[in-house]
């Protein structure tokens, strides 16, 4: 393949908008290059999965007139006009006045949204401009050479699960492009390859694990419309972080969810589970009443904040959205950094192709954008939300209001330290939903007959990790892509979300992870 312009790994809010950003500045300067576009997902939407609320002036100014016309995707979100926050104890709620309520974590003005239907919709206004998409196409390793990334390797295609060539056998191209930019999601294959090679941040990065429903309900449902409330509190002991979240969507649907953090000590933690726990609360369940589950996922959310974003260019390649770390958890929101952030990206890419020089020296001036455009000022005020909570919700709590003001980085580890030796939950299963229903409900297929895209590289550690940390993977992958039987771990990599929570949180990081072949994995129609 000829080398192209403009290479973008990933077909979310962030890919997309720079795509479109920078095509729509090439087509008013009457410049021509390539704007390339390729994702591993069958279809635009299916890998994209957020909680969904955003701040939409951003989509004001790339791509004005958004909310024109009766097709136009504005028909798609619902204004969020009623916002509230709950304490939640297992037996009773009690509702935080407005006035104790930190200012940032007000949602009225904001829209609720399937970020799978954005993506949608921002595909095609960027193949309308003339960027070229492609998908299926599953992209495993970065080409650095001299010490410049000059595109990318994809899968093979058609081996067995033996590795062995089939007949249908197609080897993966070599993709050459003067710019890379990786928006290839939460611990992203290849942004995770870039960051190896680039300074190391003030911090590790930390997740958290977001599993979402999407309920249909009766037209005369109690949850009402226009409503968003977010919960603290049950079902989450005082040492898990996170808490559980509801909104208004259109058609009489509602977005329900809880996002948990990555550090959790207890070996028996089945966040698929929680969020089921979560539902019968009498708060929620008597919003429930009648409703009808119609789509189900789960993926992990980058939320160590400022102090963990690594360097974010370098020769030949930028980082862009979750892959960048841009979440604000102090605003419990991602979509409109990851949109600003492609903007940003778009524009020190313009300069690049105008000088011809792809150096970092030239790409530098993504930064310079990002910090004009507001987003790294709102993410350095957030710089130590996340990591108070390592000492519980509360001592965490108070520290989120006050952190800042403290001039240096709180420090935190990686996740999978956060497991404690010994310590269960011990939650009784509910009697409702389970993983395999989770992941029907999911759309999740793959290719049976394929290369395991998830190893175990040393299965004897697994005897460990079941004596002390009651086998983990069998409980925190909310897949059930892992199975403990006679001591051994036994894979369904077809379950597989790609969530990316088993390379996070295994306690002895005893799981490797890489794409399986373009088209695979869950397809997320609504959420």
């Amino acid at each position: 393949m000829k080398e192209i312009d403009v290479l973008i790994i990933g077909a979310g809010p962030a890919g997309l908008a720079t795509a479109i950003r920078l095509k729509q500045r090439l087509n008013a300067e009457k410049k021509d290059a390539s704007v390339v576009v390729i994702d591993k997902e069958p279809k635009l939407g299916f890998h994209n999965l957020s909680g969904g609320v955003f701040e939409a002036g951003c989509l004001d100014e790339l791509v004005p007139g958004w909310r024109e016309g009766e097709e136009s995707f504005f028909k798609q979100t619902v204004e969020i006009q009623n916002d509230e926050l709950y304490f939640l104890l297992p037996k009773a709620a009690f509702k935080i006045p407005h006035l104790v309520v930190p200012k940032l974590m007000n949602h009225i003005g904001d829209y609720a949204v399937s970020v799978s239907r954005m993506a949608i919709w921002l595909g095609t206004v960027a193949q309308n401009l003339g960027v070229e998409i492609y998908l299926g196409f599953s992209a495993k390793e970065l080409l650095i050479e001299d010490g410049r990334v000059k595109g990318v390797k994809l899968m093979d295609l058609g081996l067995d699960r033996d590795g062995k060539k089939k007949s249908n056998f197609l080897q993966g191209e070599t993709v050459h492009a003067k710019v890379t930019v990786l928006c290839d999601g939460s611990h992203g294959v290849l942004s995770e390859q870039l960051s190896k090679l680039l300074p190391p941040a003030k911090n590790p990065q930390v997740y958290s694990i977001g599993v979402k429903q999407l309920i249909k309900l009766p037209p005369e449902s109690a949850f009402g419309n226009n409503r968003a409330i977010h919960t603290l509190g049950f079902p989450n002991r005082f040492d898990v972080f996170g808490g559980g979240f509801m909104y208004s969507m259109p058609d009489n649907m509602i977005a329900i969810g809880l996002i948990l953090g990555l550090d959790w000590p207890y070996g028996d933690l089945n966040e698929q589970q929680e969020l089921e726990v979560f539902k019968t609360h009498p708060l929620i369940a008597r919003f429930l009443k009648d409703g009808k589950i119609v789509a189900a996922g789960a993926n992990t959310i980058p939320e160590g904040g400022y102090y963990s974003i690594p360097k974010l260019f370098t020769n030949g390649a930028l980082l862009v959205g979750d892959s960048a770390g841009f979440v604000n958890m102090e605003k419990i929101k991602g979509i409109h950094y990851a949109i600003r952030g492609g903007m940003s990206a778009a524009d020190a890419i313009l300069d690049a192709l105008t000088a011809n020089d792809f150096t970092e020296k030239i790409l530098a001036k993504y930064e310079i954008n990002l910090k004009e455009s507001g987003i790294l000022k709102e993410l350095y005020h957030a710089r130590n939300f996340r990591q108070g909570f390592k000492y519980g919700l509360p001592i965490g709590m108070p520290l989120s209001q006050i952190q800042s003001f403290i001039p240096f980085p709180i420090s935190i580890e990686e996740d999978y330290k956060g497991t404690k030796k010994g310590r269960r939950l011990n939650r009784k299963k509910q009697d409702s939903m389970d993983r395999a229903q989770f992941v029907a409900l999911s759309g999740s297929s793959h290719d049976e007959n394929q290369p395991s895209h998830v190893a175990i590289p040393d299965p004897e550690l697994c005897q460990q990790c079941g004596k002390f940390y009651a086998y983990s993977c069998t409980h925190f992958c909310p897949g059930e892509v892992y199975r403990q039987k006679d001591g051994k771990i036994v894979l369904s990599p077809s379950n597989c979300l790609h969530c990316q929570t088993c390379i996070i949180k295994c306690p002895f990081h005893n799981i490797t992870w890489t794409p399986p072949e373009g088209g695979e994995g869950p397809r997320f129609k609504y959420l």
